[in-house]
């Protein structure tokens, strides 16, 4: 699938979030998620969604899930083959937001990943799935810090597979 991108924000260790909540509220990272995904297409596991308890503004919003969200501005999937399907025929760039099991599932469909590496740790209870880097190429986009806590935004663009 074509434009077809993850962007997560993680630990050193992998963390996504805990308790419903992402783990790092790292304005700069707020902004690159924003600018990035703006005008695309963000896909979402229901948990995400009801973390997030609204559509994002500017973007078209999708749902996986098996019940209704009912929700103006969403538009809710039971199945990914009907995801895929609706995925297939937009030419727009199409963003995974979350969670984990969404990042796991499409992880070996995607052409890019956005990944905020925050050098630091808390306690998790949903992780990013193992990648493996050396099937992509990454560069870094920007670095900051933010409360003392280092962190990185980087670019992954997978490599062409050579048959």
């Amino acid at each position: 699938m074509k434009n077809l991108a993850i962007i997560a924000c993680i630990s050193d260790d992998g963390g996504l979030g805990k308790d419903g909540d992402l783990l790092w509220h790292i304005p700069e990272d707020m902004q690159f998620f924003k600018q990035t995904t703006m005008g695309g297409v963000v896909v979402m596991g229901r948990k995400t969604f009801e973390s997030i308890g609204r559509a994002l503004p500017g973007r078209e919003n999708l749902v996986l899930s098996r019940s209704d969200i009912g929700c103006d501005g969403v538009r809710s999937f039971k199945s990914k083959a009907e995801l895929d399907e609706y995925l297939g025929n937009t030419a727009k760039n199409k963003f995974i937001i979350g969670g984990s099991s969404l990042y796991e599932m499409y992880l070996p469909e995607v052409d890019k990943m956005y990944l905020t590496k925050v050098a630091a740790v808390k306690p998790a209870d949903v992780y990013f799935p193992k990648y493996d880097e050396s099937e992509f190429t990454m560069q870094e986009i920007k670095h900051g810090e933010y409360q003392d806590i280092k962190y990185q935004i980087f670019e992954y663009r997978r490599k062409a597979k050579h048959d």
